[in-house]
């Protein structure tokens, strides 16, 4: 597995960022890889949650290779055993994959580092409740997976790795109201940047 199998192996970045198998299964991921975006942003589920991704980091772009999807489309492309993750974690909120709506983007900050940001968001319910469906799917697709709580910048994050893959970047996912933010990187600066940019959590939803 590449520095970058962590990511490739997961379907959610896939159906986001891939294109016919290519782009984030290869270490050297660019815009020139990236498919044009799925969904029109005439979508209010969409719009709503394309205002919450910061458009740059660290001085550089974030927005051109910003993609976007519905939970409909995620259910097409997802496993049953996903599907039947987040379907507990719907049916436990009061919610169905017609509320979940998912953005992905990356920076090329270097030829072997790179980082990728993603937001998944169900509407109206605490990221809180539902970091822990991510974290079953997640760990899934991960050879040996480590689960962890840490902080940074004072705010408390949930951490993966993979025991047989020390190569790859650490994943942090944190939430701020409904939407649970996934982050691989390893300069902890970008995340701690990324983290004030996306805001903290309140401990409950925001109201539209």
């Amino acid at each position: 597995m590449s520095k970058s199998g962590l990511l490739a192996s997961v379907a959610l970045a896939a159906a986001l960022l891939l294109s016919a198998g290519a782009a984030l299964a290869q270490d050297d991921v660019s815009a020139s890889t990236a498919p044009e975006a799925s969904v029109s942003a005439v979508d209010p589920r969409i719009a709503a949650l394309e205002a919450l991704v910061p458009p740059t980091l660290a001085g550089l772009r974030l927005d051109e290779n910003l993609r976007l999807a519905t939970g409909e489309e995620l259910a097409a492309v997802m496993s049953p055993e996903e599907a039947a993750v987040l379907e507990e974690a719907f049916a436990a909120n009061g919610a169905s994959f017609a509320d979940y709506v998912a953005a992905a983007t990356w920076l090329p900050v270097a030829d072997t580092d790179i980082v990728v940001i993603q937001a998944h968001r169900i509407a109206g319910v605490p990221a809180a409740e539902t970091i822990g469906a991510w974290v079953e799917i997640l760990s899934m697709h991960t050879t040996e997976p480590e689960v962890s709580e840490g902080s940074v910048a004072g705010r408390e994050i949930t951490l993966m790795s993979d025991a047989a893959n020390a190569a790859a970047p650490l994943l942090h996912l944190f939430p701020a109201d409904d939407v649970v933010w996934m982050m691989w990187a390893d300069d902890q600066l970008l995340v701690e940047e990324a983290m004030d940019q996306v805001g903290a959590d309140e401990g409950g939803v925001p109201t539209e």
